[in-house]
Order: C-alpha cells, then structure tokens, then sequence
C-alpha cells in the first residue's frame, strides 16, 4: 500500500499501488481550493502515472505545511519536498534570470501569449535560467502566466495621482510601475496580504482578479481598478529537485515532460482566463466589489514604463550579474509576438494549448539535458 495524492487540511487519502513505485511530495503554499492543487496538479499526476504506471506517485500538500512561498526554493533544494510552486519574483536573487522575466509586461489581455513565450524561451533559449535553477538544485519545468494585475484597493484609485503615498502589495512590472507613480510598495505574500489588507497595512494588492476568492481579498478590498498593468509570466507550477529527476528513469521522465504542457495551459487558461472572470463576477454580484474606470493617465504610467523596461532589465541584470540580460528579454518580446498569433487559434481550448505547447517547446527538450 502507498499514500496518494490531496494532503490538505491534515487530510489523507488510501489507495493501493505495487510497493515499487518511486513516492515523491510536491509542496504547495497556496490553499487547497487554489485551482493548482484542486484541479490543475491532481489531473497532471493522474496523466504522468498513466503513462509510467507502478513507477512514480506523487503526494500534494496544501496550505504551506511544508513551507512558504519565499521558502519553497530552499524546501525543494534540501529535500524537504520534491517539488513546488516557485514565484522567481520572491527570490530574484536565486532565480534573477526568471525573475527580470516574469519583470516584463506582455501588454494587454493575453495570458496564454505569455506563457507560450515564457516556457518556449525558458527551456530552449535561456541558458542563464536554467543554469540559475540547477545551481539551486533544480529544474524549472513548467510555469503558467497570470491573468492581467489589476488594483484591488480599500478605497477608489480612479487615476495615477491617487496612488500617490498608497501602500500597495505587487510584485513583477506592476511593482516597477507603481514605484514610478510615487506608490510606497509593499514585499509582501500573497497570504500575509490578507491581513494587511484587513488590518489596514496595505490600501491595495496589485494582482489578478481571481484572488478576491482564493485569497479572500475581495473581504477587504472592495474596489478593483480597470486597467490591465500587463501580464506576468513564468509562475513556476513545478519546480522539481534536480536529483530527483536525474534519478527518474527515462519513462518516467517522458511522462512528466510530455504532460508539461497540460499544466501551464490549465492554470494559464482554466485558471487565470475561465475561473477569473468567474471569481471576479461572483466578487461583483455577491460580496460587493465594485469596478473602478481607471483614467487615461493609466494608460500613459503604462507608455512611461514600457520606454524604461529594458533599461530596467539590463540594469537588473547588472545588479545580479546576469549576461545577455538584452538579447533575452528582446527575445522574449518577440516570442510574444509569435504566439499572439498561435492564442489567436487556440482560444481557451486547454487541450489545444496544451498540444500546440508540445509541438513548440516541450517536443524539443532533452530530458537529460536539463
């Protein structure tokens, strides 16, 4: 007998396989009704041990049991669990490649162009990521984009001069722009912004929508400005220790690059496309969030920033000691550009992305390579 899967809440699930199979643990700092580990990770697991069936189970835990978002890179490093989700944001000086990435602003509504471009760039152009990840012990292996940050504050912002001196929670280039508005920025976890928000610590999150419900956020902050501030891409949904996969054997390692792409089109689409636009309708008509039209000064805090992003980029890279910080990010730009045109044809077909993802990046891996 072995244990499987949802580990949420000190909930455990019995079910039975050959003693054989290799058991690992992912560690997930979000809740367990976060779409990761209620839909997303169960259905991947479930395609990875049909396709390598008695060799590999895995075991999710919810909830930050094993440790937190800023943690989890160590957690997996040491061992403590044998994957997790990683925000390169929260350790850009482990992950600094990543992080200046998931720094660029994919202008307007378009998750899946982001994700499409980040993983293609990510695994087969960019060397510096993946060598950052294999010092930490480590392979990035999947990563999805959010849906646009949006600010979802306790008060109306209604224009740039109002967040003027505001205590904002962001992360990626909505920080950046925020700063250059004269907001006072706050480092902050998604989780410790809920009772900030609620204490008074924080006047807004910048983020996506859907955390009015997973969060909680839409308790406290009751008014969502309508201004995209771009989107972010890679969120590193799986992030396995690197001694681990070596260990794997080579149908195991298949399965799980071969359903890679499965897991960055569910969270990228089923999650920050379908169920964000639910959660922020359900916000609206039952807990009393309202949208706030956000002025044309918006839209020119935007024009402002998209002028100094590869500045900031490069000089990010500096700081960090990253080469070939340009050639990536203008890479990555034009990376967009080409799959704006593949999200065009794919829709919100999670399949389709997940197959048109095989077919561009994940075909093209070598699993030994990593």
């Amino acid at each position: 007998m072995r244990l499987i899967h949802a580990v949420a809440a000190g909930s455990l699930a019995l079910t039975s396989l050959p003693a054989a199979a290799e058991e690992l643990v992912y560690g997930s700092w979000v809740p367990a009704a976060d779409w990761l580990t209620a839909k997303a990770l169960p259905e991947y697991f479930a395609r990875v041990e049909k396709d390598a069936p008695g060799e590999v189970t895995w075991t999710w835990i919810a909830g930050g049991q094993l440790a937190g978002g800023r943690e989890t890179p160590t957690a997996i490093q040491d061992g403590v669990m044998d994957a997790g989700l990683v925000i390169p944001t929260y350790v850009p000086n482990l992950l600094p490649s990543l992080a200046i990435m998931y720094g660029i602003a994919i202008e307007g509504n378009d998750p899946v162009a982001a994700a499409g471009a980040s993983m293609e760039v990510m695994l087969l152009r960019c060397p510096s990521c993946l060598a950052e990840a294999r010092a930490i012990n480590q392979i990035p292996l999947a990563g999805h984009a959010g849906a646009p940050y949006v600010l979802m504050c306790r008060e109306p912002v209604r224009s740039v001069a109002d967040l003027k001196g505001r205590r904002i929670r962001a992360s990626g280039a909505a920080l950046d722009m925020l700063n250059m508005a004269g907001a006072a920025t706050v480092s902050a976890s998604l989780v410790e912004a809920v009772s900030l928000l609620q204490r008074g610590g924080l006047d807004c999150v910048a983020g996506v929508g859907e955390w009015l419900r997973t969060f909680g956020y839409g308790d406290f902050a009751k008014y969502v400005t309508d201004f995209s501030f771009g989107v972010s891409s890679p969120a590193i949904n799986l992030s396995i220790n690197r001694d681990r996969w070596l260990a794997m054997s080579d149908t195991e390692k298949r399965a799980h690059l071969r359903h890679a792409g499965y897991l960055v089109a569910e969270m990228t689409i089923g999650n920050f496309i379908i169920r964000n636009q639910q959660a922020v309708d359900e916000q609206v008509r039952d807990n009393g969030v309202q949208i706030i039209r956000g002025d044309a000064s918006f839209d020119e805090l935007m024009k402002r920033y998209k002028a100094a992003e590869l500045d900031t980029a490069i000089a990010k890279g500096r700081e960090f000691g990253v080469e070939g910080v340009e050639a990536m990010v203008r890479d990555y730009l034009a990376t967009a550009e080409k799959w704006r045109g593949l999200s065009a044809e794919i829709g919100t077909d999670i399949e389709k992305f997940a197959e048109v993802l095989w077919r561009e990046v994940y075909s093209k891996v070598d699993p030994n390579a990593l």
